[in-house]
């Protein structure tokens, strides 16, 4: 048994060290390209809600712009959870995005959604996307 152990720790020692001289090939990689810029995370979120039983009910999610050198836009996505999946449901270029009941009949009121929003910066590759905000809870009246 003691054999196997020593085979085994070898095996993933060999592929651990293996591993650390691979090349990054990744052309959005910021750590194999000096020239990416990631943009920052979003900072200063908060929203307004639509009134008790108006219709259509939204919110509207604004927050702190980012500089727009590391910035062309931003992603908003919603989940039903802290902790659960989030869809993408927002591609804004502006500090703010209007989540309606009129344009997404999912938006309803008293129930409890959580955001996240990420900013991202358009390369020649495609957009590279920064990391998403903590969730940030949100319900309509």
């Amino acid at each position: 048994m003691a054999k196997l152990f020593v085979k085994i720790m070898l095996i993933l020692l060999t592929v651990f060290l293996g591993s650390c001289s691979l090349k990054r090939s990744n052309p959005l990689d910021p750590n194999g390209n000096e020239d990416i810029i990631v943009p920052e995370p979003v900072t200063g979120i908060t929203y307004t809600t639509s009134s008790q039983n108006q219709i259509p009910c939204w919110v509207k999610i604004t927050w702190t712009a980012n500089n727009e050198n590391n910035t062309d836009g931003y992603y908003i996505y919603r989940g039903m959870g802290y902790y659960s999946s989030y869809a993408l449901v927002g591609d804004v270029t502006t500090n703010e995005f209007m989540h309606s009941s009129a344009d997404d009949p999912s938006v309803q009121p008293k129930i409890d959604y959580f955001y996240r929003i990420s900013a991202y910066k358009i390369c020649p590759e495609g957009k590279l996307e920064g990391r998403r905000s903590e969730p940030y809870w949100v319900r309509i009246p």
